[in-house]
């Protein structure tokens, strides 16, 4: 069970080091993280929030809809704030510090797990069966993610936005029908798969990776690419045909600590 504040005093320290805020933001940031040290007034929030966010994920019927539908659409830190409340109780697993977006659609939520500081914007779509994301990830708006297999994204990893990620797919091999869900089940051939993105790496924008395809460590996809075999480590795949792949330079920075 999750038993810490959704965003600590570390989340609000680090929001002071973002680009484009005001000197008034950036004290009052600072200003909630010193507070937030203060360890008198954190065990007293850690229960409010925890009884929020039981009550925001009762299992009632139609409240318990109405709810999703409010909580998957409100704007702003707010919206932030009370879809980590709710998330925090149905995810798997959920470590904190987590920006979620609005209308951002987890169809197996109790599958997934969530390492802290990963942000998921707007308009992205998971259905994957089972999902962990870890460390400092981002996925921007628009990405999909289709039904099915798994999918796994690893420390400091990023997607860019409008790309699809198809762990399980359809397949004709053996002479079965390909027109999905709506068909029955003895005239499919499912293929469920993984798709992995390891450490650093980086899929740009509309992007499509097939199943069982690992982009290696700081490997990056170039845009508009359709990815089908495994991408190596410390490599920028290019479309150009007349070359595969070339260098790229390693990270020269130390582990962001999120202190």
């Amino acid at each position: 069970m999750f038993l810490k504040l959704v965003y600590d005093h570390r989340f609000f320290s680090f929001l002071t080091q973002i680009e484009g805020i005001t000197n008034s933001q950036r004290r009052l940031f600072g200003f909630i993280s010193g507070f937030l040290k203060l360890k008198i007034f954190v065990f007293p929030l850690i229960i409010i929030e925890r009884l929020l966010a039981v009550f925001l994920t009762l299992p009632v019927p139609i409240y318990s809809n109405l709810i999703y539908v409010f909580i998957k659409s409100f704007n702003g830190f707010l919206g932030y704030y009370i879809r980590a409340l709710y998330y925090s109780i149905k995810a798997r697993r959920w470590k904190g510090n987590i920006i979620i977006d609005e209308d951002v659609v987890f169809e197996n939520i109790d599958k997934y797990e969530f390492d802290e500081f990963v942000m998921i914007d707007k308009k992205v779509i998971i259905g994957a069966d089972r999902m962990k994301i870890g460390r400092g990830c981002h996925i921007a708006m628009g990405t999909i993610i289709s039904k099915g297999g798994e999918f796994l994204m690893e420390d400091f990893a990023a997607i860019s936005y409008g790309c699809i990620l198809i762990a399980a797919s359809d397949s004709p091999a053996g002479g079965y029908r390909t027109s999905g869900p709506m068909i029955p089940n003895v005239q499919r051939n499912v293929t469920r798969g993984k798709i992995l993105l390891k450490k650093d790496s980086w899929v740009t924008s509309n992007v499509v990776l097939l199943p069982n395809t690992i982009v290696g460590e700081g490997a990056i996809v170039p845009p508009n690419s359709v990815i089908s075999k495994n991408v190596k480590d410390w490599k920028i795949r290019l479309i150009d045909i007349r070359k595969d792949y070339v260098d790229r330079e390693k990270i020269k920075f130390s582990e962001p600590r999120y202190d």
